[in-house]
């Protein structure tokens, strides 16, 4: 197939434009990665060679949709056109060139739950966790807080200290975030001119450009330098302001960019036009959005959209999984994978993908980012990692720390000073303070937890495969139950405790979600639904405090701009159907699930003995305009379904 078969309108003069560089705004399901796609086979039927051809998303996901959309091609040389995360790019540069032994780092990534304790020592000195974890975002984006910063040093002198003490910490435990590949590349890059190490590109096409940080994007120019560059985005989908990503990024591009070839993409091919009309009322809510609606394609019928309130958690996991089992068995012939379950709370996701289990569907929980997010379910990864290696310091400091709200940042500063003075692991000081050979003051609690991991990792010595994976997450714990499922999984087949170790991180870290044609149903978080289409889309947790996430100690113009990042995150969400829609919310929880889940209550009240939060539909419900319909309860949404039948 040409490039230029079935191409017409402005995706084919996007495909088509000879000069450089290439600017295009697109919303959802506009088919910009369609035209994307085009652009990359007209040069390679023009002659260019797909090893000099660079085609970037954000996602490992979105990365490898590309390499399947790049197959389907049908260009000569398609499948060996570079399509990657800049991130990978970027280990596989620095690893291959060892600029990482020349800057001494080594790539071994940070976990979540191994950060906490980085925050937890760095807090005292720096102005508490807070404060360490934004200085942890800036680092990581290169120190470009705003879109008119220059990636590159430290802009005060506070940043300067606190970059000297985060490396010194990173390089002592022998580890890197996994946000920093892209800052340690530049760095190295200006910091050895004559060190040519990034490959040449003659052409470069960044999808998402909206996601990226000034840092992300400085990089991208360097990789183009030799070649044409594209970039494709929308600046409503930006929902990545924690890495500085600054949906304002791609609509400024072009006044950085004197004689860009702009385009707009404003047809939805995917969304009915009531989801469309309802997306563009959302937006309109935010005056600093690009007013440039959507429109619908002429002569679509309109979706099913649903706007339902249930009385309680259970209610809703029961009427949400029938509803599920109900539009599949009258299209029996839409795959489960069309079927996609969204929650800003991996509660309401888990409470739902069980109660279709129990209706016998296969669904499974994606909520990869939170697999390890609980004390017992991190403690079983570092039993894991000092299993397989004893020297790892990063886990072994995560071990100390957890199950502690400071991590005993103070003793264990103490006794890694004692370490490092006597040329000693901190393993092999509290071994001694242990077995009362030395004293340092002050360190029961982590003498306390060195006695519990030596006795739980003699306990699993010699064991391998699922009886591995068993005893160190037990089937009795709910908080483990993700992690778990994952592991069990790759144990089948790899039982090797190293080889199991490095699938399982790479399964947390960088999750790749099934295909939509499959047979499972996907229940997963918001942003991790950015790319993804299915027929039916439910998106859970629509109240207040939920959707949007509210932090009450921000400050009003950070208040501010995270409303406006909300409103985008659900945008995301309505804008993966193309059949039906479906907008969840409950009236009450108990008190104590609702504060462990981050959503404050409207009021509290007893209810059967028990102290209760009454919830209030999320504000953003209202701002769908009138193509969204009124809510109705769970039981009437029952009613109305079952009826049917």
């Amino acid at each position: 197939m040409a490039w230029s078969d079935g191409i017409d309108g402005v995706h084919r003069n996007i495909a088509a434009e000879q000069k450089a560089p290439v600017h295009v705004l697109a919303g959802p399901g506009t088919g910009k990665t369609f035209a994307m796609m085009r652009r990359i086979a007209r040069l390679l039927e023009g002659g260019m060679d797909p090893a000099r051809i660079l085609a970037v998303s954000f996602t490992r996901t979105a990365a490898r949709d590309l390499k399947a959309q790049l197959a389907r091609l049908g260009s000569p040389g398609a499948e060996k056109v570079n399509a990657t995360t800049l991130h990978s790019l970027c280990f596989s540069v620095l690893s291959k060139e060892a600029v990482l032994d020349a800057t001494q780092r080594e790539a071994r990534p940070l976990l979540s739950f191994e950060i906490k304790q980085l925050v937890n020592d760095l807090a005292p000195p720096f102005g508490g966790k807070k404060k360490v974890k934004s200085c942890i975002e800036a680092y990581e984006a290169a120190w470009a807080r705003l879109q008119h910063d220059l990636p590159g040093h430290p802009r005060t002198p506070e940043d300067l200290q606190f970059q000297a003490a985060l490396l010194e910490w990173l390089r002592y435990h022998r580890c890197m975030l996994i946000g920093e590949l892209v800052p340690v590349a530049l760095k190295f890059i200006r910091e050895n001119p004559g060190v040519d190490i990034l490959p040449r590109f003659e052409a470069v096409l960044v999808d998402e450009y909206q996601d990226l940080n000034k840092a992300d994007q400085t990089l991208i120019v360097e990789l183009a330098r030799s070649g044409e560059l594209t970039v494709v985005g929308d600046d409503n989908q930006s929902i990545y302001s924690f890495r500085y990503a600054n949906p304002e990024a791609i609509r400024s591009f072009p006044n950085e960019n004197p004689g860009s070839q702009s385009f707009v993409i404003e047809e939805c091919r995917r969304c009915p036009p009531n989801i469309v009309a309802a997306s563009n009322a959302l937006m309109t809510h935010d005056p600093r959005a690009r007013q440039t609606p959507l429109k619908p394609m002429a002569g679509r019928g309109p979706a099913n959209l649903v706007v339902v309130q249930h009385s309680s958690l259970e209610e809703e996991a029961a009427n949400v999984a029938a509803f599920i089992d109900h539009y599949l068995q009258s299209r029996p012939l839409v795959p489960p994978g069309q079927v996609l379950v969204l929650s800003p709370r991996r509660l309401m996701g888990n409470a739902v993908k069980d109660a279709l289990i129990q209706r016998h569907r296969n669904a499974l929980s994606y909520f990869w980012e939170d697999a390890v997010d609980s004390e017992a379910a991190a403690e079983g990864l570092c039993l894991l990692m000092l299993l397989v290696t004893p020297t790892d310091r990063a886990a072994y400091r995560a071990w100390l720390g957890l199950r502690h709200d400071s991590g005993y940042a103070t003793a264990y500063a103490r006794v890694r000073k004692r370490a490092e003075d006597d040329g000693l692991e901190v393993f092999e000081v509290i071994d001694r303070i242990a077995n009362g050979n030395i004293k340092v003051p002050y360190t029961r609690g982590l003498v306390e937890r060195h006695r519990l991991l030596k006795d739980r990792l003699a306990g699993l010595n010699g064991l391998a495969g699922l009886p591995l994976v068993n005893a160190i997450w037990p089937d009795n714990d709910d908080d483990v139950q993700t992690v778990r499922l994952a592991a069990q999984t790759i144990a089948l087949t790899t039982p090797d405790p190293a080889a199991l170790l490095d699938e399982l991180q790479e399964a947390i870290t960088q999750p790749e979600l099934p295909g939509s044609d499959g047979e499972v149903i996907r229940v997963m978080s918001l942003h991790k639904s950015k790319g993804l289409t299915a027929s039916l889309v439910v998106v859970l947790g629509c109240m207040s405090g939920a959707i949007p996430t509210i932090d009450q100690t921000a400050a009003p113009a950070e208040l501010d701009a995270l409303l406006r990042e909300q409103r985008r995150l659900l945008y995301v969400a309505l804008t993966r159907a193309t059949d039906t829609l479906v907008l969840s919310s409950i009236t009450e929880l108990p008190l104590a699930t609702a504060l462990r889940a981050g959503i404050p209550p409207v009021r509290k009240f007893w209810s059967n003995g028990q102290l209760m939060a009454r919830l209030a539909a999320s504000p953003f419900i209202a701002e769908l305009g009138p193509h969204a319909p009124a809510a109705v309860t769970g039981q009437a949404w029952r009613e109305s379904f079952t009826a049917r039948r």
